[in-house]
């Protein structure tokens, strides 16, 4: 696991347990998606270095055309690995109304009396 990896596992692993919802055979998911949230702010840090989304170059005809830097699809599909993985640990708001820990029924949720 990269560095920034093994970062997120630490604090998103603690955030889970105190949801109730980590299980010793989520830790490949969790790896997952520690490794997406790692190379989103690779990406995100390559764009910063870089100062800019895109870049010219010059067309054969010599033109000048526009052109997305690599980092930015790279970005965009770490953050679409992320939102799948946070929906199928609860961790979006509309993901939470769908997922309950081992054990938790409607009768121990206090709010579940109101709707």
């Amino acid at each position: 696991m990269s560095d920034r990896g093994r970062e997120a596992w630490g604090y998103v692993s603690g955030l889970l347990d105190r949801m109730g919802i980590l299980s010793e055979v989520d830790a490949v998911a969790l790896e997952l998606l520690c490794e997406a949230y790692a190379d989103y702010l690779a990406a995100r840090a390559e764009l910063k270095a870089f100062g800019s989304e895109t870049y010219a170059t010059e067309t054969a005809s010599g033109d000048k055309m526009y052109r997305s830097h690599p980092a930015v699809a790279q970005r965009n599909d770490a953050d679409r690995r992320i939102r799948g993985w946070l929906a199928e640990f609860g961790m979006t708001p509309s993901a939470r109304t769908r997922v309950k820990a081992d054990g938790q029924s409607e009768k121990d949720d206090p709010a579940a009396a109101y709707f």
